[in-house]
This record gives structure tokens, C-alpha cells and sequence, in this order.
């Protein structure tokens, strides 16, 4: 039976994972692709159509400020960049898993976003995905990441 919901957590400095196909990532995006790849491991689903939806007010924060300091060094990668994009904490577990369904970030507290994020996934359930990846992502005051998924399929 698969998992229908994970949670974890993950610090801001904890190494990129073994075999990963990104060499810059954000940690709150490998977060993400730790849970999508846990919720999706005994799925018997298609992955290819299926959908991820994200929910999170600080996304890609950790990568932002490192670009921002390296700038001020003048030492920047354009990699970088990439890795900063906010949209990058879906989009990982899109490229890592094959998921070529609707994606989208809400960029607001989970508290706030979630409603929103199950309305929407409901109407992408409706046609344009036969599951949706509901992923929420927060930081505690210690700067621990902390991230829940949740698979959703049409009735």
C-alpha cells in the first residue's frame, strides 16, 4: 500500500543526496524531492501526468541569500540562479521523477495557501492530472526545514 502522506525535515547545510541529478539545489527543494520520492515509491500510478502543487511563504530562501552574498564577492555561478528560482522547490521533484503534469508554487504561508492549493488541485483532478503531489514547505526558528506531501488521485 503505498504511503499517502510524508513528512520530514531537513537543515539548511545538509549535503546534496547521493545520485542527484542537480548539482545546485536548494535545501527546502531536496527536502520536497525526499518526500515526493517517499509518498511515490509503492504509487502504482503513472508518474509522467501527474500534477505537484507547492505551498510555501520561504521557497528557495537559503539559495537566494548565498547568490546574494557570492554577488557581493563578485564569484557568482550562473547555476546558481537556477537553483534560486523559487519555482525550483517543485520543479526538482519534476525533473527527479519524471512528472510532466501542471506544477505551481503558491508563495504564502501553508496556513494561508493550503485552501487554496485543494481547490486547485481539485480542479487539475478534473482533467489536466490524474494525481496531484500537494507539497508544503515551512522553517522553524532554528532554520530546520520542514515539509509535508501529500498524494491526491480523482475519485
Amino acid at each position: 500500500m503505498p504511503e499517502p502522506i510524508a513528512t520530514g525535515v531537513r537543515a539548511p547545510d545538509a549535503p546534496r543526496p547521493a545520485g542527484a541529478q542537480v548539482r545546485y539545489a536548494d535545501p527546502a527543494a531536496w527536502l520536497v524531492c525526499d518526500l515526493v520520492g517517499r509518498v511515490l515509491r509503492d504509487w502504482p500510478g503513472d508518474r509522467e501526468p501527474v500534477g505537484v502543487l507547492g505551498v510555501s511563504e520561504y521557497a528557495t530562501g537559503d539559495t537566494l541569500r548565498r547568490v546574494a552574498a557570492e554577488v557581493v564577492k563578485h564569484a557568482v555561478s550562473p547555476l546558481r540562479f537556477v537553483a534560486a528560482s523559487p519555482g525550483t522547490l517543485v520543479g526538482l521533484s519534476c525533473l527527479q521523477f519524471g512528472l510532466h503534469g501542471p506544477s505551481l508554487l503558491l508563495t504564502m504561508p501553508p496556513s494561508d495557501g493550503l485552501p487554496v492549493a485543494r481547490v486547485l488541485a481539485g480542479r487539475w483532478l478534473t482533467g489536466a492530472a490524474p494525481a496531484v503531489l500537494l507539497v508544503t514547505h515551512e522553517v522553524d526558528r532554528s532554520g530546520t526545514h520542514r515539509g509535508t506531501c501529500e498524494l491526491l488521485e480523482a475519485a
